[in-house]
């Protein structure tokens, strides 16, 4: 009886570290996926910025799908980082100011608001 308890406490703690090991192999692979990644939509853009306010926009996307967005505003730029779900702005992250682009990179046009101001946006790659 003895015996068989030691055995089932062998496997049991054999497969315990199978199991973990997996888990390992499993977030390493995930990890070399995310390094691997790189954004379609990643490079430079400029344009515009139209309706209750206007001014010209940079858009930066970088390699790991995150955006920087700057915005010129009488010669103050508002810049805020946020990032693509897919093709879209997140629709959550805003400048200080409280600018927000809404929109996607597959047209690269959209709208934005700031508070109770709101218009269009389009830019095009450099």
């Amino acid at each position: 009886m003895m015996k068989n308890l030691k055995i089932k406490t062998l496997l049991l703690c054999l497969f315990i570290s199978l199991q973990s090991c997996q888990q390992i192999i499993d977030q390493a692979e995930e990890n070399k996926a995310q390094e691997n990644f790189t954004s379609e939509f990643m490079g430079y853009y400029s344009g515009s910025y139209t309706g209750d306010i206007s001014g010209s926009l940079t858009v930066t996307v970088r390699k790991d799908a995150t955006v920087e967005v700057t915005r010129s505003t009488a010669g103050n730029p508002d810049t805020y980082v946020t990032s693509l779900v897919m093709s879209s702005f997140n629709g959550v992250s805003q400048s200080p100011q409280g600018f927000m682009l809404i929109g996607n990179m597959q047209t690269k046009k959209g709208t934005w608001q700031q508070g109770n101001l709101k218009g269009t946006w389009a830019i095009t790659k450099n």
